[in-house]
């Protein structure tokens, strides 16, 4: 496996793994596969990698699903080429052992518009998410831009 980037040394770890520049954080735990709409936008802005949240380097990379170059465009911001052979080697999205995805998406606010942190809380965003089979699909692929 390689090892965690020089440029990621700084950054938060959730079981021994980088939490992404991007990943959304609710209760103070990550929410690996989630992105937090504010921090994605202001990568896409100022050009700074997901993954380490530093500058992007003249040369950087996309992650494209098949569905994605359909489209004509990638949801998620360009990584360093330093961060892109750790995150395909630990992100199970990436690296093709991922066995299910979450079915809906992680709620940053409580319903009541206030951040959820009571660990008690029966709101949406604290309830269990039930796992649905991943649909085959080609895996994605990074693309290298600049």
């Amino acid at each position: 496996m390689h090892s965690i980037p020089q440029r990621c040394a700084r950054r938060p770890l959730s079981g021994g793994l980088v939490v992404p520049w991007v990943s959304l954080i609710h209760g103070g735990h990550a929410a690996f596969g989630s992105l937090d709409a504010d921090r994605a936008r202001t990568a896409f802005l100022r050009r700074l990698c997901q993954i380490c949240g530093q500058l992007l380097d003249e040369r950087c990379y996309l992650i494209v699903r098949p569905a994605d170059a359909a489209r004509g465009h990638s949801p998620e911001p360009a990584l360093n080429p330093e961060c892109l052979p750790y995150a395909a080697a630990h992100c199970p999205l990436l690296n093709g052992t991922a066995t299910h995805y979450r079915h809906r998406p992680v709620l940053a606010t409580h319903p009541a518009g206030r951040p959820c942190t009571d660990p008690s809380c029966p709101c949406p965003s604290r309830s269990p998410t039930k796992a649905t089979p991943r649909a085959a699909a080609a895996p994605p692929t990074a693309t290298r831009h600049g």
